[in-house]
């Protein structure tokens, strides 16, 4: 399988066993998850008799054109006054749980499927800030935020794949619905 793209990442505040509303972020530029697994293995008789492996927790890197204002509060805990577009960092802020959506293009011999992702429970970590003076050539400084997903009711992903975008998208915005509600 290849990937072609990426689009229209969304997170939702995690509430309990609810999402709070859909935050569309900033054009998605790159999405990393990278999970982590727990092993063990027991050898018996001088060969390795039983061998378990089992998901821990997910880094997920994730870059975009822009977190909006709404994002803010609901990811990293910031006041947030949307009259005055002003954010407040509070020395005290914590960040929150959330799900992370997204679209992809998957191509298999030819034939395009487009797959609605879902990491069901993400905490981010706080953007670093970067800044260059102008030069010669335009340069762009986007934000990248790190995090970690972790399992939620025993899952840690979902994917569902589709024939056409709007249905991938459709299904993209339901798994807040569905995942808060434990359907599969």
């Amino acid at each position: 399988m290849a990937y072609l793209g990426l689009r229209k990442i969304k997170i939702a505040k995690l509430n309990g066993s609810t999402y709070d509303k859909l935050v569309s972020l900033g054009k998605a530029i790159g999405l990393n998850v990278n999970p982590s697994y727990a092993e063990g293995s027991v050898y018996g008789d001088d060969e390795l008799a039983e061998y378990d492996k089992e998901f821990r927790y997910a880094d997920v890197i994730l870059n975009t054109s822009t977190i909006p204002i709404e994002a803010d509060e609901q990811m990293f805990g910031h006041t947030v006054n949307k009259e005055k577009n002003e954010i407040v960092y509070g020395s005290e802020d914590e960040a929150a749980y959330v799900g992370v959506a997204w679209l992809t293009t998957e191509k298999v011999d030819g034939v395009k499927k487009y797959c609605a992702n879902f990491l069901p429970k993400v905490k981010f970590s706080e953007p670093s800030d970067e800044f260059a003076t102008k030069g010669e050539n335009i340069e762009y400084k986007t934000p990248s935020i790190s995090g970690r997903a972790m399992a939620n009711e025993k899952k840690w992903k979902r994917v569902k794949k589709f024939n056409t975008e709007a249905e991938a998208q459709a299904a993209a915005d339901a798994f807040f619905s569905t995942e808060a509600q434990g359907e599969i």
